[in-house]
């Protein structure tokens, strides 16, 4: 699918980016930090103007992040169940609740920079939990604009090594997944643990 949007590019150029930032910022997987990097790759052979893709790919996730926000207003926690009805998505929202707990505002920094595939979920979270409008935007604004910067100037610097880059990416992007997943499952059973031994207490010691 990675191949296909890319070979896009040279037919609709930054419609193409904007279109797959927008989309993936509402939890539709699409590669949209290859599409970024690979477009400053392109800026850097002069097929694209480097200030457009910075402007295209901000303001494409600022707008998707903001619908994907308001959307989980209108919606409610509803839209939480029905994600995690769906196998694909239950553990990346639980990661999302996992990490918008224990790191607050943090978590949404975290979330639209290095840890950009749960960003959906943390966005969707803040919006059915009514987080105040303000408090979201400054950061995940924030968030947006060095990942922009990050991706695209990366794929600018080093558009001589762009495929060994992706890779670099893809492999750094699943293992920032899998240490939330770790964290989120001990957190879990931390948790269980603690509960346990609050019944314990509470009984007298005593475990049926």
């Amino acid at each position: 699918m990675t191949d296909y949007f890319l070979g896009l590019i040279p037919d609709y150029g930054l419609w193409i980016v904007f279109a797959c930032v927008a989309i993936a910022c509402l939890g539709i997987p699409l590669p949209s930090s290859v599409l970024v990097l690979t477009s400053g790759g392109f800026a850097a052979a002069g097929d694209l103007d480097i200030l457009n893709v910075l402007l295209v790919t901000f303001t494409a996730f600022a707008l998707g992040d903001q619908l994907a926000l308001n959307a989980a207003r209108i919606v409610g926690p509803s839209i939480l169940d029905r994600l995690r009805s769906i196998g694909r998505f239950r553990g990346l929202v639980e990661r999302g609740e996992l990490l918008l707990e224990q790191k607050g505002t943090t978590a949404i920094f975290l979330s639209h920079t290095i840890l950009s595939p749960v960003g959906p979920y943390v966005t969707y979270i803040c919006g059915a939990s009514k987080m105040r409008w303000l408090k979201f935007s400054t950061t995940a604004l924030i968030g947006t604009a060095l990942w922009t910067i990050t991706y695209t100037m990366l794929g600018y610097l080093m558009a001589s090594q762009l495929t060994t880059l992706t890779e670099a990416v893809r492999d750094f992007l699943s293992i920032g997944v899998a240490l939330i997943c770790f964290c989120a499952s001990a957190f879990v059973i931390y948790r269980k643990w603690r509960f346990f031994n609050a019944e314990i207490d509470s009984s007298g010691g005593e475990v049926l």
